[in-house]
């Protein structure tokens, strides 16, 4: 099968603000801010087929719904919007095109809410505010308990909440500062509560691009791909008409770690399919049948006995590793046992998930030659609906079943399945049923991160994509002495790049060497947390290997990135310019490793005033509507060297400030300085005068790898002359 592309952006011409897509019965249906509220629906998640609107023009006369997410639940689709930003309003529809209708008053909660609901069927919706983003338990689907802060908050607006779970660990990513910033973009936090708790990710913003191809990045929602086993983020860029196009790309995540395969801008491999599906979907092989007792017939979506003893098996086979897709829907009075099945292709053994009524639950049970036994149960949601349909997930590895009913996470058990590949289906010894859409891929979701295809220009934690050492929470892998992490680099442009490994922990006995598709790679001269590598991509996939031969080294951050261009060397800047807010920046984003020499005069420090050069400097934007300079004082990613009246320090910069060494250090206002900075792999250092001994020094554990230089000030007055870079190589 030949591999399909995308490029971002997907769609255009739609106005695509504040996508959300939902995935219902092997289809999905994408819901935008548009005065009709406009639909799309897709196969693929790539190509988009307008459904129309999905209300009436009388639903909101003369405003327009904000950031609408929907819902299904029960054979209930449910449509979250704030019309104009005046507090949010609960729609339902019995089919996800709609027509939605309201089925509550004004409820408030300012704007971008999304609804989450938990394993034990616990529903919590969530919304953007001037403190950050809220959180509360619902009662039902228009129901509101108590509102709580979360914890994920911007410097600015913050909004656009989405939250996912997976191992016990609720992941969110939320949107700001201002949508009409090139600086708007995707951060992720994550908590073990869903409510509270939450901690950003160390290596936001997740997704950001504030110059080239796409700019003003933001406001996103997750969901599963249709391979069944990786997800993608859909997300908005703005065009200078502030219309918004629809952008995709992956995301993973491991631990309190998120990681998004973005922003790209190049063709990306497009969303796997799956090794079977039924109704055929296009580039997917079809699921053949065979069956027992009755047969089935179509109505509209569903395939519906025409009574029991009833039996679908498929022909093919999946496994060991596999994960599978089954839509059920048990219509009429339990006159017998129900459910999906999996059938060893030789041999008798057979696990059943039988859905019982009068019991409310679901088990697993095992039968073979030694009779049937139970092996686990598993409680459904009060008020679940066994006529309506419900997404079944299975999957298949490790010796364990684990099955999710309508996303939540149903029931685990230990079972020898997957010992030989195993055929799906589903059965009725008693009552009618109605299957949807049924797919399968011989994969699971652990397995999909592990051959993730990693595109350059993408910063990642070391756990995605790796093939070998041993995982960490944070998204690290440790490589004892021998061990080899293999990944695959996706490359669409050939050209120059550079391999950036940051190394975490001690670095003593560690030696570490890079292979690429078979041949060594020489690291540069300076060894440090951060390795540089120079090397060379043709477009394509690339095999890339990273071998610890001495003791032991646990790699922090990935990067491949481009660098066809530095700084010269030497190369000298004009006079800079700063003040009384904002930044100004000077050279090549690609430069790494370099010396920077200028003299610079603090002409006027304000109130908490402090002003200085910048290093590394990448992503650059201003803050709010209007490009606020105030605002956006610390919107780029890089480093400061700053004074005040008190003190000099070494601060890095997220679209935030941290500060990383500080001392005393008294500034003559008005008085020209002489100032060196130097930033070397993790280590900054910092010269004033003539002295032969740095005043300060830092070392970033997670270093920024490059970027340009500048001069910035904060409530001051900056200049800076006889600017002199100097790259090290």
């Amino acid at each position: 099968m030949l591999q399909a592309y995308y490029q971002n952006p997907i769609a255009k011409n739609g106005d695509f603000a504040d996508p959300f897509a939902l995935r219902w019965n092997g289809r999905y249906y994408l819901y935008c801010t548009n005065p009709d509220l406009r639909c799309w629906s897709s196969a693929d998640l790539v190509h988009w087929r307008p459904e129309g609107p999905v209300i009436g023009p009388d639903v909101f006369p003369g405003l327009v719904p904000f950031a609408p997410e929907v819902v299904y639940s029960d054979g209930k689709f449910y449509l979250y919007t704030s019309p104009s930003g005046f507090g949010h309003y609960v729609l339902e529809s019995e089919r996800p095109t709609g027509p939605f209708r309201k089925i509550s008053e004004n409820v408030g909660h300012a704007i971008d809410g999304s609804v989450f609901i938990d394993d034990d069927g616990k529903w919590y919706f969530y919304w953007a505010g001037d403190e950050g983003i809220w959180g509360c338990e619902m009662t039902d689907p228009a129901g509101f308990g108590e509102p709580v802060l979360t914890g994920a908050f911007l410097h600015g607006w913050t909004e656009g909440p989405l939250v996912r779970k997976r191992g016990g660990v609720y992941y969110m990513t939320y949107t700001g500062n201002h949508y009409l910033s090139s600086g708007y973009r995707i951060q992720t936090a994550w908590s073990r509560h869903p409510l509270r708790g939450y901690r950003d990710d160390a290596c936001n913003p997740a997704v950001v691009c504030t110059g080239g191809g796409v700019t003003g990045l933001g406001h996103s929602s997750t969901v599963l791909g249709p391979d069944l086993v990786s997800y993608y983020m859909l997300y908005h860029n703005i065009n200078p008409d502030a219309s918004r196009e629809l952008d995709l790309d992956r995301q993973l995540w491991h631990g309190c770690a998120t990681q998004v395969l973005g922003p790209t801008v190049t063709p990306q491999p497009a969303p796997g399919l799956p090794d079977g599906a039924f109704p055929p979907t296009e580039g997917a092989p079809r699921l053949e049948w065979s069956f027992a007792g009755n047969a089935w017939h179509r109505e509209e979506d569903l395939f519906s006995s025409e009574g029991s003893p009833f039996e679908a098996m498929t022909q093919q086979a999946f496994g060991p590793c596999f994960t599978a897709e089954l839509n059920l829907a048990l219509p009429g009075e339990e006159c017998g046992e129900r459910g999906i099945m999996l059938q060893e292709q030789e041999g008798n053994r057979r696990y059943e998930f039988v859905f019982s009524q009068r019991g409310h639950c679901v088990r697993l049970q095992k039968t073979d030659a030694d009779g049937t036994k139970t092996l686990g149960k598993g409680a459904l949601p009060n008020g679940y609906r066994f006529e309506a349909l419900h997404c079944l997930r299975v999957e298949q590895g490790a010796k364990k079943l684990t099955l999710w009913v309508d996303d939540r996470l149903q029931l685990e058990a230990d079972a020898a399945a997957g010992e030989q590949p195993a055929r799906l289906g589903y059965f009725s010894r008693g009552g009618r049923i109605a299957c949807g859409y049924t797919a399968a891929v011989n994969s699971a979701y652990e397995a999909a991160c592990r051959a993730a295809k990693i595109p350059v220009d993408c910063p990642f934690a070391p756990v995605f994509g790796c093939e070998g050492g041993t995982p960490g929470a944070d998204g690290s892998v440790l490589l004892q002495k021998g061990d080899r992490a293999r990944y695959t680099l996706w490359a669409a442009q050939a050209g120059r790049y550079e391999l950036c490994v940051t190394r975490g922990g001690e670095l003593r006995n560690s030696g570490l060497q890079a292979v690429l598709d078979g041949k060594a790679l020489s690291p540069a001269a300076f060894q440090d947390t951060l390795l540089r590598f120079g090397l060379f991509l043709e477009r394509g996939e690339h095999a890339l290997e990273l071998t610890e031969t001495l003791g032991e080294t646990r790699l922090a951050r990935l990067e491949v990135r481009r660098a066809e261009k530095g700084f010269l060397r030497p190369c000298a800047a004009p006079e800079l310019r700063a003040g009384p807010w904002g930044k100004s920046l000077w050279g090549e984003v690609n430069a790494g490793d370099y010396d920077l020499r200028a003299q610079v005069k603090i002409e006027k420090l304000g109130d908490d005033g402090r002003a200085g050069l910048l290093l590394r400097v990448t992503q650059p934007a201003e803050g709010g509507e209007g490009a606020d300079p105030v605002l956006g004082i610390d919107f780029f990613l890089g480093y400061s060297v700053y004074f005040t009246g008190a003190e000099c320090g070494i601060a890095r910069h997220q679209y935030d400030r941290r500060t990383l060494a500080a001392c005393p250090y008294e500034l003559a206002e008005g008085s020209w300085l002489a100032l060196r900075a130097e930033v070397r792999g993790g280590a900054i250092r910092v010269w004033v005068g003539d002295k032969d001994a740095p005043l300060l020094a830092a070392r970033d554990e997670l270093p920024l790898t490059h970027g340009c230089c500048g001069l910035w000030a904060e409530n001051a007055q900056a200049a800076a002359r006889d600017i002199r870079v100097t790259e090290f190589k």
